[in-house]
């Protein structure tokens, strides 16, 4: 009788009788549980693959025809203005954009993309070429010869219907490089390119002098906006004509140290009546004009001379002290400055106040419309004794809030943005240094660019703000810094090898 340990040494599987097991499994047409489970596996994976590959080139299909940009980007650095794209989107013909730059200029990269965004937005109608002159010297000499012009500089060529303009690098820059202003220079040198004639603004001259330092002059101010926008810079001297020049887009006076004789008031008269007449005037508080001021009167707006905008502010040791820098906001009251709203600014200097026949029944019936542009601070009045020594506001004697410091008058315009009417212009100011090398500031820049561009009958250019040429530095303490570096370098790492000890092990169980 066999014993229980022979019993079972005879039922243990030896690996004779799992082979013949698995041989009768197979005659019998089963399978064993293990083989099944990795057939479904394979099978489970292979149907997600093609699923996720499915919806892969649907996402793909969709987006390559509805999709959605967004700049996020805090200065808003990759974004056109709501102008360039509203230009774009009217093209009626094919504009050719070359870009020659090499590839170490700082600009290089941002300026590529503002320009593939030009593309995007211009409907097929704006054709996008660039190349790195020093790498690609067969195709800078062809680029040229096409446009006949040398290729000395980081460059881009602008080609409207055969109509070129030439843009260097340093035209984009501003403020000694620390703005990028390349959408405003293309856009503009595209509307130049498409203007039956250059547009030319006569600066009056033999009127006074543009104030200057050390350093720079106002006239070299107005010489680099001339050149940035795309316009023709001459001077004028009124008492030397019988009329003004027919080429005459604009006139320009600035910081005016004597009156206008009779002769040539009559002159600007003849000008404005004329329907073509537009004019910028940033005028010198200190100068009387009794001969010019009452032909600005005449068109609604009345220059305060014997006022000054101020306020007192009484110091606890020195006294009272007499704030003469006027900070004034922007209003919604013309194109000049719709994208400026409530958006504050700063006048240097003495500044005249300015009164403004708004809603005046007599003027719309000759179809003049004055309105104010910008309005000093609450704390400003236009005080009347401004030299004394302590002045207070006086009801009867000063200007009390709202005072205004700058105006628009225009005549024969229509409201309707899509009709075109000749019409004439004027922007007055009640200060002359907005463009002074003291004083001068990128939001008043902004106004006198605007201004011209608005007397030019350049409403497309209005509001194409320069941005921060590079990203803003991240300024950390050495305390910040160690830490963020403890954070990056140390212990981001170290987690993330954590986690992967932690799966690998997890796999391995």
């Amino acid at each position: 009788m066999p014993s229980n340990s022979d019993k079972h040494d005879d039922d243990a599987p030896t690996p004779a009788r799992r082979a013949e097991k698995t041989s009768a499994a197979n005659k019998s047409g089963t399978r064993p549980a293990a083989e099944i489970k990795r057939v479904n596996i394979a099978v489970n994976v292979a149907v997600q693959m093609l699923c996720a590959l499915l919806i892969f080139l649907l996402i793909n299909h969709l987006a390559s025809g509805n999709y959605k940009r967004w700049d996020l980007s805090a200065t808003k650095k990759f974004s056109i203005s709501e102008d360039t794209a509203g230009y774009l989107a009217q093209l009626d013909g094919e504009v050719r954009i070359t870009m020659a730059f090499l590839s170490g200029s700082k600009i290089r990269g941002r300026l590529k993309t503002l320009l593939e965004e030009y593309v995007r937005l211009g409907d097929g109608q704006v054709v996008f070429e660039e190349f790195d002159p020093a790498r690609d010297k067969a195709l800078a000499i062809d680029v040229a010869d096409r446009y006949g012009m040398i290729i000395d500089q980081n460059v881009v060529f602008v080609d409207v219907g055969g109509k070129v303009k030439k843009i260097t690098e340093s035209d984009m820059l501003i403020d000694n490089g620390r703005f990028f202003s390349g959408e405003a220079v293309i856009t503009s040198a595209m509307l130049a390119a498409t203007e039956g004639r250059p547009k030319t603004v006569y600066l009056i001259a033999g009127k006074g002098r543009l104030h200057e330092t050390h350093k720079r002059t106002a006239l070299e101010e107005l010489i680099d906006l001339s050149e940035r926008q795309f316009f023709t810079l001459k001077e004028l001297t009124l008492g030397n004509i019988t009329e003004i020049p027919l080429d005459a887009d604009a006139l320009l006076l600035i910081n005016p140290e004597s009156d206008f004789s009779p002769g040539e008031v009559e002159l600007l008269t003849d000008y404005w009546d004329n329907a073509r007449g537009s004019m910028v005037l940033l005028l010198n508080p200190a100068t009387e004009m009794p001969n010019f001021y009452p032909f600005l009167r005449q068109l609604g707006v009345q220059v305060h001379s014997d006022h000054r905008v101020m306020f007192s502010q009484v110091l606890g040791i020195g006294g009272a002290r007499k704030i003469y820098e006027v900070q004034s906001k922007f209003l919604r009251a013309s194109p000049v400055t719709s994208g400026k709203v409530g958006t504050l600014t700063i006048f240097g200097g003495q500044t005249s106040p300015l009164g403004i026949a708004e809603n005046n029944e007599e003027l719309k019936a000759k179809g003049i419309i004055a309105s104010p542009l910008l309005e000093a601070d609450a704390k400003f009045w236009g005080e009347r004794d401004h030299a004394g020594a302590t002045p207070q506001p006086d009801e009867k004697l000063d200007i009390l809030p709202p005072v205004y410091v700058a105006a628009a008058v225009e005549k024969g315009g229509s409201d309707d943005a899509i009709v075109k009417l000749d019409s004439s212009r004027l922007i007055v100011v009640g200060n002359s240094t907005l463009l002074d090398p003291d004083h001068i500031t990128r939001t008043n820049s902004e106004f006198v660019v605007n201004a011209l561009n608005w007397t030019l009958d350049r409403d497309g250019r209005i509001d194409i703000i320069p941005k921060p040429a590079m990203n803003p530095p991240i300024n950390l303490s050495p305390e910040k810094y160690s830490n963020l570096f403890t954070l990056v370098v140390l212990i981001l790492p170290a987690i993330a090898f954590c986690f992967a000890i932690f799966v690998w092990s997890a796999r391995r169980n």
